[in-house]
């Protein structure tokens, strides 16, 4: 193992070590992979990826991560060698230690596990929409880009996904992306490529833009905690939205902590719950694949209003490289991606549905009735505007607070707290925030809260 995986390693294990454990600690022992192949030496392996490394990817993106894909392709390949009933005995072995693990967390305390079922897309990049959609993007098992549209209000059956085909063949890997103002998302960058596309949410379509300046193998938009790749371009771009020209600064980047690939996600009560992560790239502490994976890379971690972090419940699958993980406007969380595990899971790689979307209930959806909030205006509001909003349950309502769409790879969104100036019966006059340094121009959720935090489910309002 690199030296560098090897810190971050040990950084993972002493920080996770630290936390309160909660009542499902226990570590299962790892039980046989079924199906799994004759082992490989070093020596066999070290040249299957010697043969396998592509010269054009290493110019492109540095022997590193050219032999991380050549790993990718090879171990894609051996899952598909594997019988389907290999793969479904491996998938039932995590979903049983799962209930296991999870048994002892009250749902009111430690939030639930609800739902896992199947995707059409790995989900290495996903973003929530104004619309209140799940853009999920990513690339086939033949390198080529694809996206796909779920509507949550539709469920979770393959009729909830749209494809929402890109305007190339160039592939979603290791892109930048971040909702504009305008609420589209734009897309930049990634795999040494200098393509910049838009998705317009409410057309679903795609548009190709003026490309940037300088091929970029991850394209910075955000505060991302994952590892960096190759070599950093020679300066950020700013991609021209409004009236704002196009300017350059020097590239910073912050080294990951904890368990690399993680995803953290502010919730509507000030809290932060992380999800994902590994032991090293698509490494789980039983090596690539990891058919016996660590349980602590599949356990949330909740930090409280206060600071104190501790466990919560486990995940499905571990999920690292690639992972993802968002709000959506009713306070649930979204958990998807990593393209390896997902085929590793898969008991059907002939279908359509290549990935899987697991959802978690955080605790205050165990906590009784959730406050209404039944109305906001639909006119764009400028920095310190008030304006009306209209509840059902105005005795219960405690706080409002604004929090941007969250779209995964872009680092943590935004959160600001409304004053609540006047009531008067159904009517509350909340104040948009002062300055755009407290809440950006687009898009932005509005929850109310009760006294113990539980939120509405959120209505958008655009800030200019």
């Amino acid at each position: 193992m690199p030296r560098r995986g090897v810190a971050r390693a040990l950084v993972a294990s002493t920080v996770l070590s630290l936390l309160p454990a909660g009542p499902a600690a226990a570590r299962d022992a790892p039980p046989p992979d079924p199906g799994a192949p004759a082992r490989q030496t070093p020596g066999e392996l070290r040249e299957r990826v010697r043969r396998e490394v592509s010269p054009a990817e290493s110019r492109g993106l540095g022997p590193e991560h050219a032999e991380a894909h050549a790993r990718t392709r090879l171990a894609i390949r051996d899952e598909a060698d594997r019988p389907d009933e290999a793969r479904a005995a491996r998938l039932a072995s995590l979903t049983q230690s799962q209930a296991r693990a999870n048994a002892g967390f009250r749902p009111a305390v430690y939030g639930a596990f609800t739902e896992y079922f199947a995707s059409p897309d790995f989900g290495a990049h996903t973003a929530l929409l104004p619309t209140g959609k799940v853009l999920l993007f990513s690339f086939e098992h033949t390198g080529t880009g694809r996206a796909f549209l779920w509507d949550p209000a539709k469920g979770t059956g393959a009729g909830s996904f749209t494809k929402v085909t890109p305007p190339t063949t160039a592939p979603f890997f290791r892109t930048g992306h971040a909702l504009l103002p305008s609420g589209r998302l734009g897309v930049f960058g990634g795999t040494g490529s200098g393509l910049s596309l838009v998705f317009d949410p409410w057309t679903e379509t795609w548009s190709r833009e003026q490309e940037t300046a300088a091929a970029r193998r991850t394209a910075f938009t955000g505060s991302g905690t994952g590892p960096l790749w190759g070599t950093r371009p020679p300066a950020v771009e700013r991609f021209p939205v409004l009236a704002h020209p196009v300017a350059a600064a020097g590239p910073s980047y912050a080294p990951a902590a904890g368990r690399p690939g993680d995803n953290t996600v502010l919730m509507p009560d000030g809290t932060l719950l992380t999800a994902s992560g590994a032991y090293d790239i698509h490494d789980y502490a039983s090596g690539l694949l990891s058919p016996a994976p660590d349980l602590r890379y599949r356990q949330l971690e909740l930090r409280d209003t206060r600071g104190g972090w501790r466990l919560g419940p486990v995940q499905r699958l571990p999920r690292g490289h690639h992972s993802s993980a968002l709000l959506l406007p009713d306070g649930r969380v979204v958990i998807t991606g990593d393209e390896l595990q997902q085929t590793a899971h898969d008991a059907d790689l002939r279908d359509d549905m290549h990935g899987t979307i697991e959802v978690y209930e955080p605790a205050y959806l165990h906590q009784g009735p959730r406050p209404a909030l039944d109305e906001v205006p639909a006119a764009p509001l400028a920095p310190g505007d008030r304006f009306l909003v209209r509840t059902g349950t105005p005795d219960r309502v405690r706080r409002a607070v604004l929090l941007a769409p969250h779209a995964a790879g872009a680092g943590v969104r935004g959160r600001a707290e409304l004053r609540i100036e006047r009531r008067e019966g159904g009517l509350l006059t909340l104040q948009a925030p002062p300055a755009s340094a407290s809440a950006a121009p687009g898009h932005h959720m509005l929850f109310l809260l009760d006294a113990k935090g539980v939120p509405s489910v959120a209505r958008w309002i655009r800030l200019t």
